[in-house]
């Protein structure tokens, strides 16, 4: 039997819903921006890039939302978001470790995801699907760069409670965050293809949740900065 997907009838509050929840989500991120800003001066090692991140995530909210209420059309600007969103992602522990192999590893890492993003957007997916196999791949990188993280920090043997390092705390959100966006941006291209808004903007409420969540993290570990800036560097 042929089973066709028919896109399902949206009820009109719910992409109002999912639209303020979207906008909650992300401006929340301007919270922990604000807080870097004003903790600057005191940010050692990956949480001097990691400032920039919630930044960056609200305005690449901002420009995809313009892209589509101008053009109607903001799958670019989401190729770029991801890009530069998993860019900062490398450099935040980059800048972390200080080990020279560990940093020549992420450089190398580096080159490699940008070389699949340009095959994915111009090829593999191009512009008229979400790139979801660099989201996948972004996940895997960051998520195994976070794993080191957290082993070193295991050998470092710190007399302080792991809860309390700020960028534990930032990176614990940030696995969350990309575990849960693996299976999202896999699914959504094909709501997508049938034209579902309906489930496509499901898929995004969770999103949303995740970059709440995210947000919510980014600001506990900004807020710990005072307890132990000056031990940032841990690795």
């Amino acid at each position: 039997m042929l089973l066709i997907s028919v896109p399902h009838a949206m009820p009109v509050w719910f992409k109002a819903f999912c639209d303020i929840v979207e906008a909650i989500a992300y401006t929340f991120m301007l919270v922990p921006a604000t807080l870097a800003v004003y903790k600057r001066r005191s940010l050692r090692g990956g949480m001097r890039i990691l400032a920039y991140l919630p930044a960056y995530l609200f305005g690449m909210f901002v420009l995809t939302r313009i892209g589509n209420y101008i053009f109607h059309y903001n799958l670019p600007f989401i190729h770029i978001s991801t890009i530069g969103e998993t860019l900062l992602y490398i450099k935040i522990y980059h800048d972390e470790f200080i080990d020279k192999k560990a940093k020549q590893h992420i450089r190398i890492l580096a080159a490699i995801f940008l070389l699949f993003a340009f095959i994915d957007s111009l090829w593999l997916e191009g512009f008229d699907k979400i790139n979801s196999y660099t989201n996948l791949v972004e996940s895997v990188f960051i998520i195994g760069l976070s794993f080191l993280f957290f082993e070193r920090i295991a050998i470092q043997k710190r007399q302080i409670p792991i809860q309390k390092i700020p960028l534990f705390v930032a990176t614990v959100g940030i696995v969350i965050y990309l575990s849960g966006t693996i299976i999202l941006y896999l699914t959504v291209n094909h709501f997508i293809v049938f034209n579902d808004e309906y489930n496509a903007r499901k898929i995004y409420l969770f999103n949303s949740l995740l970059v709440l969540l995210l947000a919510i993290t980014l600001f506990r570990s900004f807020l710990l900065i005072n307890i132990e800036h000056k031990k940032a560097t841990i690795i």
